[in-house]
């Protein structure tokens, strides 16, 4: 019964998909139509062979070629569907299963062996005799992920890229200050694992959510051990020999040198979204000239989620990618600017395009501030500092703030795993519980454009040796109703970006910067901004034990007594148009 329930989802994004390849040839009509698919096996360098299927148009070549590779049998129907799709348009498609995936010989090892594969692949395209010289790669998420990982090695015959919701900055995606985000790789490591278990893969994932050490999980549920992901669970610092060298080094150091342009295309809140913009700022000036970057309202799928609506921001990618590849592999005009960013600004529900990125005109600060009864954990936010005081709560890490909507989210994506809904999503009433500090504006005059990304710096102290401190921004319409914005964490090991753990001594007060993903969205008039401070956000990120040390190895809570200092010390930076 619950088998059957995962496919039939599986099947109704199918059907949304292929709803959407109508409009496709709706708006573009074909110039060619599908012909055939024969099955290949690529010869890797080490003499693996991966599965590949090589789809043709019907017309005469040789052709222009788009590369795919994926490592997601399960979604073999959607692979099948695009590359026909790209036929129509007069394109050979070139469909591979990663190593150890589907078909495919070798042993599954996530995202290792990509580079030489990849590389390798594009190496036997050239020399086959139905290419005309003119190659790209398409690709969301994974896929994406293909195409950066080589975007410094690509033979001259490689014109262009289309990446979708895949950004370069690993480390960053997969911890902020020191805080691992379950809900985006403990999903998504046993949703592909490729172990089978006696219990449905999303009962698995709640259950290990909860597993104490959290190391433990693998064996646990799964009779083994992936090295893989005790990688990502143990190297919390950054300055680890795992993030010094090795793919993910690698794939960060690699925008700086690509020549090609590249069609990027990513959502507000999409996990990948931070590591996109560090990726699209590497580039050298002269890609940017050449390149593209759309950012809409849009979660993991490009498509709207969550409590709010978003008018005006349809998009298809297959829609855009043919347009791109016409323009880049046949010689055909484009329609729209290139050199820029072009983001869709929340709550005005209109495009942008911003020439040279997306930058603000003036910052503003504003303080937090206890002009209200202390005991109710209410209060406000001004523009005037505050004279010194400080608000106390408990943080009990066996009793956590559940995760309400976000940016850095994707096990909702997998039929049965009860993720957390991504998005903005309506919040908690202000007062609810105790541990959560929440400061509301007076009602806005006029409109606050927010543009960039918002700093929280918050002065503080508590009674652990170590710990972590949550920030929600969201705004507060005018009925009471409350939407976030962005948030953000720290721990106080690896405050303010710190890429080893510093030292913190038991009621010591100090400094932390949270460093919030860029957005633009419009507060309207008539709403208020609403700042919420807490200690957990579970499971978006893991629950911080309050003590020092590896988390993912601790087998113990502890209770944490924290204070806010107000003040000089705790304001916002808010970018503004």
């Amino acid at each position: 019964m619950k088998k059957e329930k995962v496919q039939d989802k599986r099947v109704d994004f199918l059907q949304l998909i292929a709803a959407q390849y109508e409009r496709l040839e709706t708006e573009l009509t074909p110039t060619d139509r599908y012909g055939n698919m024969v099955e290949v096996p690529v010869v890797m360098r080490d003499g693996i062979k991966l599965n590949t299927r090589v789809y043709f148009p019907a017309s005469t070549g040789p052709w222009p070629v788009i590369l795919e590779r994926s490592p997601y049998p399960q979604m073999k129907q959607l692979t099948e569907l695009t590359s026909k799709q790209f036929t129509k348009y007069g394109y050979v498609v070139v469909s591979q299963e990663c190593r150890g995936k589907g078909d495919s010989e070798g042993e599954w090892l996530p995202f290792e062996n990509e580079r030489n594969d990849g590389i390798d692949t594009l190496q036997w395209i050239v020399k086959q005799s139905w290419m005309n010289g003119n190659i790209a790669m398409y690709g969301l998420s994974y896929g994406g992920f293909e195409q950066w990982i080589v975007a410094d090695q690509l033979p001259k015959e490689v014109k262009t890229l289309f990446i979708g919701v895949f950004g370069t900055e690993r480390y960053r995606q997969m911890y902020m200050n020191g805080m691992f985000r379950h809900e985006i790789y403990t999903s998504w490591a046993i949703e592909n694992a490729g172990v089978p278990t006696e219990a449905e893969p999303g009962e698995v994932y709640q259950q290990t959510l909860r597993i104490r050490p959290h190391i433990n999980m693998d064996s646990t549920f799964f009779g083994q051990e992936f090295p893989w992901y005790r990688n990502w669970i143990t190297n919390v610092s950054q300055s680890s020999e795992f993030w010094q060298n090795g793919i993910w080094s690698k794939l960060s150091s690699i925008p700086k040198d690509i020549t090609v342009p590249l069609y990027l295309v990513g959502g507000w809140y999409d996990h990948h979204l931070d590591g996109m913009v560090c990726g699209y700022e590497n580039l050298t000036d002269e890609v940017k000239r050449k390149s593209r970057f759309v950012i809409g309202p849009w979660i993991h799928t490009l498509q709207p989620g969550g409590d709010l609506t978003y008018p005006n921001s349809e998009y298809i990618s297959l829609i855009e990618a043919v347009k791109w590849f016409n323009h880049h592999l046949k010689g055909d005009s484009y329609d729209h600017p290139k050199g820029v960013v072009e983001s869709y600004i929340i709550r005005e529900n209109k495009w942008k395009v911003w020439e040279g990125g997306i930058k603000s005109r003036e910052i503003n600060k504003v303080y937090f501030n206890t002009n209200s009864s202390p005991d109710n954990q209410n209060f406000t936010l001004s523009y005037t500092q505050p004279e010194p005081n400080k608000i106390n709560y408990l943080y009990d890490p066996s009793n956590p703030v559940k995760t309400k909507g976000g940016e850095a989210l994707l096990a909702w994506i997998s039929p049965g795993f009860n993720g957390a809904a991504p998005s903005s999503v309506l919040q908690e009433p202000v007062g609810l519980r105790s541990d959560v500090c929440s400061f509301v504006s007076s009602v806005l005059e006029e409109d606050m454009k927010i543009v960039g990304t918002i700093k929280v710096h918050l002065r503080v102290s508590t009674n652990a040796e170590d710990t972590s401190f949550t920030v929600k921004i969201s705004e507060q319409f005018p009925d009471g109703n409350s939407y976030n914005i962005r948030d953000g964490i720290t721990s106080i090991s690896y405050r303010n970006g710190a890429i080893m753990p510093q030292d913190y001594s038991q009621g010591e007060v100090v400094d932390l910067e949270i460093e919030l993903w860029p957005i633009t969205w419009s507060i309207k008039a008539g709403s208020k901004l609403r700042v919420d401070i807490s200690s957990s956000n579970f499971p978006a990120y893991h629950l911080h034990p309050n003590i020092k040390g590896n988390w993912a190895s601790e087998e113990r809570f502890k209770l944490a007594e924290q204070k806010i200092h107000l003040g000089e010390g705790t304001f916002l930076e808010i970018p503004i148009q």
